[in-house]
């Protein structure tokens, strides 16, 4: 009850799926071998009793349910049906249920006999040649006859047969039936008690009547090794029969046949026990009304003797003479047929270590000292210089001979045998803090340290290993050379060394690699460890695939409480704490005993565990699994709850999982019974689980579960569609903008430059020319007063005619900077033309303009500049490049407006391409700033004697910026009438 069972447990019994059912007193529970739950029906169909007395499972899955007061319900895929007491259906106490072979189910009753054929129940009576109005107890044979204690007498029914028929056995009311695995019936009754029945008991010869015998059985089981468990109903308790065959002649159980009666002084919850249920691993259940019991054969046997229990620290060896020995206190005792015999007492103090050699001679470490067995005595070893106390005395071990080997602290490593005392590597070994000591079949000597430090001795160096070597283990407690390198064990872990290295060893639970205090080998070659978290083994398969990859874990069975080990590894022991014995039979000293595993006789666990997820818990809501399980939206995290229906070892079950689209590979679970997910995200889910037993077999297949979550309205496709859509729509709009944006700002930076040009040519004509003409006029009037023929008169004459020239220029420049050519776009091929025909005067070249393409429109600022570069470019051409022929080619493009200016003249020297420009003048410098400005891209080609080219490309996007949005609204219209 302290784990969760309920009280008052009348029938037990393990549905098809794995689950161990419990009707009580206050209503039906289903166990997994972890944690108990309550079913409870729903409100609208309530069951007619919460006092349940008996159960069954069916071969369909289906759970009978029978009641106190009469009434049957079936509990069949979660569903109730119920069959209230009536004509069919006994109205008494249900005490048990059968199914035969053919599937029809039949019910026993304090007030009747029923059966039940797939529609409705009926009552059995003369027409099937029933004798009796009630039934006690049944039992379906592995004959497939079914057997009925009436309560006066034993009736049977063959299979296919429509008629019982009486087997001549008189039986008392109440009785109980069981079948042994050879198919002998057992019947426990309050007349003769419990006992065989003979031979022949189905013939209608009636049998000799039984003596009375003890005891009589509430309920029985016969386990697979033949051992009888049965709950006793006139004293209480638990029984125990072993040897059943003794039997077979029919007489009945006496108290001296009892194996054992356990009763709540021996640790039963209660003597009030009914209900008895061998399940399918063959565990065998007891139910009392405090709880429920579990029995299970372990492999682990303990030897459980007072004497070994009194102290903390014992010894233990194995002598090929004397087999296993162990020491408490100052006793030596031998072990025979598991039961400690005392062999000798040491004269004083405490042994705590024991070594046995190969020549049969016994050694002991006590408090005062060394001893040996000899003669039936432990007799003290006189060293030298006296006795060794056991302050100086540490780690010993075997010398291979018929000796030991034994650290003394602070002095060094000494061989002692009854003959000398030697030591070894003096003045190299360490003495100080030696904590294991272990010598190799080649006389090498192995010592471990505390500080992760190992030393190697081969009689004449030594080489020490450490941390900076891969030695990263603590304290050493455990060394044992093995054909694959030496096993060395630590407070925190285990490595081996081959060929040099240290290599760590993994295994999938770190922690029982832990605190290993003892290393044995067995006969196949499997590895046995003694540690903090219980005896570990590993398969020598698993040991060598873990040292050829070394980063693998390993699998291990672990053998524990659950199996019956009564305490953990003993530890800061001189010797090893595990050995292996001349008949191959393990032995382990733990910290509450001494305990012992056969390995050729290991009890395996053949029972493929059913997986189940149990549950479903999002947003605070617990679901059933059901197909098709959909979740609301904004599910983001959720919890999965599985179990395995293991019920020998539950605690040793582990799982792996794996939600499909999360996670890469399967998830190691462990013994964890549920998993967890967060920030999930919508769509379609997968979740499978997988299970081992005990004995490490897995059920691959196990439980799948699948379910999807909803996506919220930010969380589909078409918003994400949506939101693309909005920022594609906001990205245009900013740059539409600023496209807006440099269209103004490059327009008013070019009406600053036409403004300062208008300013320019005010000043000049204001200013410079006027005063240029008022000098001119004067020079005139100075002229005039001259006689014609003066020379002085022509001289100013022909200063007068350049001073003309110079006013008609600059006329000519202030012209310019006021001139504009037309707004029309396609006017821009004739404002050229036009200049060819000012340029021309009748001995110059003449000047071809052609058009590809339509010239899109352009900002009256651009068109500007573009113009300017080519007045500039033809004007040169015209004046200075003395060409026969100059031509103006313009062609546009989706992306560009590209212009290109050739003549066939005397081209560009190589000096003003490299710098840019002729020193003292302007134009292609002037050039270069108009196109940087539109802006564009300016090239010029040319060679001395071969011509110029200049060609200037002008971006689409550069010409008419206001023009743009409204080219991209007419699309989007002639895109939407489609």
């Amino acid at each position: 009850m302290e784990q969760g069972a309920p009280a008052d447990i009348w029938a037990l019994a393990q549905g098809r799926d794995g689950y161990l059912w419990l009707g009580t007193g206050s209503g039906l529970y289903r166990f997994d071998g972890i944690r108990f739950e309550a079913f409870v029906p729903p409100a609208q169909a309530a069951f007619a009793s919460n006092n349940i007395t008996s159960l069954y499972a069916a071969s369909d899955g289906a759970l009978w349910i029978g009641f106190l007061m009469g009434g049957i319900s079936v509990l069949r895929d979660g569903h109730l049906r119920h069959y209230p007491a009536g004509p069919g259906v006994p109205a008494d106490l249900l005490l048990a249920f059968a199914e035969d072979r053919d599937g029809t189910l039949w019910a026993a009753a304090r007030d009747g006999f029923s059966r039940f054929d797939g529609q409705a129940w009926h009552a059995v009576g003369a027409d099937w040649g029933y004798p009796a109005k009630r039934a006690h107890a049944l039992l379906l044979d592995s004959r497939g006859t079914l057997w009925v204690a009436t309560g006066e007498t034993l009736v049977y029914l063959p299979r296919g047969d429509r008629r019982f028929i009486d087997s001549g056995q008189a039986v008392g009311p109440l009785a109980v039936l069981a079948e042994t695995g050879d198919g002998r019936l057992w019947v426990s009754d309050g007349l003769h008690g419990t006992r065989a029945l003979p031979a022949g008991a189905g013939s209608s010869r009636r049998q000799p009547q039984a003596t009375r015998g003890f005891p009589w059985l509430a309920n029985m089981r016969i386990d697979r090794a033949g051992t009888l468990w049965g709950t006793e109903r006139s004293e209480g308790g638990l029984v125990r029969v072993t040897g059943l065959s003794r039997f077979n002649d029919g007489r009945s159980l006496q108290r001296g046949d009892l194996e054992a009666i356990l009763r709540k002084r021996d640790g039963l919850l209660s003597d009030r026990a009914i209900p008895v249920l061998r399940d399918r691993e063959d565990n065998i259940w007891i139910g009392t009304n405090l709880g429920l019991h579990r029995f299970r054969y372990n492999n682990v046997r303990v030897v459980r003797d007072a004497r070994l229990t009194q102290h903390a620290t014992y010894g233990i060896a194995s002598s090929a003479r004397l087999g296993p020995l162990v020491s408490s206190g100052r006793r030596l005792y031998q072990l025979r047929d598991g039961h400690p015999q005392l062999l000798a007492e040491a004269d004083a103090g405490t042994i705590s270590a024991l070594v046995a050699n190969a020549d049969g001679s016994v050694w002991a470490k006590t408090e005062t000292g060394l001893a040996r067995l000899h003669a039936g005595r432990l007799q003290t070893v006189r060293l030298g210089d006296g006795d060794v106390d056991n302050a100086a005395l540490g780690v010993i071990s075997a010398d291979g001979g018929g000796g030991v080997l034994v650290m003394r602290d602070g002095e060094g490593l000494f061989q002692i045998d009854d003959q000398r005392v030697r030591r070894i590597g003096s003045g190299i070994i360490d003495s100080e803090h030696a904590t294991a000591l272990v010598r190799q079949a080649d006389g090498t000597l192995w010592i471990g340290y505390t500080g992760s430090r190992l030393a190697r001795w081969d009689g004449r160096s030594q080489k020490l290993y450490t941390r900076a070597d891969g030695l990263q283990l603590g304290t050493i407690v455990a060394l044992m050379p093995t054909p694959s390198g030496l096993l060395v064990a630590g407070e925190t872990g285990m490595a081996i060394l081959r060929d040099g290295r240290i290599q760590r060893l993994h295994a999938r639970d770190p922690q029982v690699l832990q605190g290993v205090t003892g290393i044995v080998r067995s006969d196949n070659g499997d590895l046995w460890l003694n540690g903090m978290r219980g005896v570990v083994r590993i398969q020598a398969a698993d040991l060598a695939s873990a040292i050829a990859a070394p980063a693998r874990a390993m699998p291990v069975r672990l053998f524990d409480f659950g199996d019956g080990l009564p305490g953990v590894a003993q530890q800061y022991a001189p010797t090893a704490t595990a050995l292996a014995d001349t008949d191959g039979v393990l032995w382990f000293a733990t910290s509450q005993g001494l305990a012992s595993i056969d390995p050729r006789q290991l009890s395996e666990n053949t029972v493929v565990p059913p997986v189940h997820i149990r549950a479903l818990t999002a947003g605070g809501q617990r679901h059933r699994p059901r197909p098709g399980m959909r979740l609301p939206a904004g599910t983001r995290a959720l919890r999965l709850d599985y179990t395995a229906l293991s019920l020998s070892v539950p605690e040793h079950v582990r799982f792996r999982y794996q939600l499909l689209g999360v996670d890469a590979g399967w998830q190691d679970g462990g013994g964890q019974r549920h998993a967890t997910y967060t920030n999930l995200a919508p769509g379609e889910y997968r979740f499978r689980v997988i299970a081992a037993n005990d004995s490490g077999l897995w059920n691959n297949q196990g439980d799948t579960l699948a379910f999807s979550i909803a996506p919220l309205f930010t969380q589909t496709w078409w918003f994400a569609a949506l939101c693309v859509l909005a920022m594609g729509g906001l990205l245009l709009l900013v740059y539409l903008l600023r496209l807006r944006q440099m269209g103004e700002r490059l327009r008013m930076r070019l009406e600053e430059r036409h403004s300062e040009r208008e300013r320019i040519a005010r000043e000049l004509h204001d200013t410079l020319l006027q005063s240029v003409q008022g000098l001119v006029l004067r020079f005139q009037a100075v002229a005039n007063r001259l006689d014609y023929g003066d020379p002085v008169r022509d001289a100013l004459e022909q200063a007068l005619d350049r001073a003309d020239d110079v006013i008609s220029e600059g006329r000519e420049r202030v012209l310019d900077l006021r001139a504009d050519i037309p707004a029309v776009a396609v006017d821009l091929a004739g404002a050229f033309v036009e200049l060819g025909a000012q340029l021309d005067d009748g001995h110059g070249p003449a000047i071809r303009v052609v058009v590809e393409g339509r010239l899109p429109p352009m900002e009256p600022s651009v068109r500007d500049e573009i113009y300017w570069i080519g007045h500039e470019i033809l004007s040169n051409a015209y004046r200075h490049a003395q060409a026969s022929r100059i031509e103006v080619e313009i062609a546009c493009s989706r992306r560009q407006l590209s212009l290109r200016f050739r003549d066939n003249g005397r081209g560009l020297a190589d000096d003003v391409l490299r710098q840019g420009h002729k020193p003292g003048h302007w134009g292609l410098t002037g050039i270069r700033e108009r196109a940087r400005l539109i802006p564009a891209r300016l090239a010029i080609r040319s060679a001395p004697g071969r011509g110029t080219e200049i060609e200037l490309l002008v971006p689409t996007n550069a010409l008419s910026l206001r023009a743009r949005p409204e080219r991209w609204r007419q699309r989007m219209q002639q895109w939407w009438k489609r």
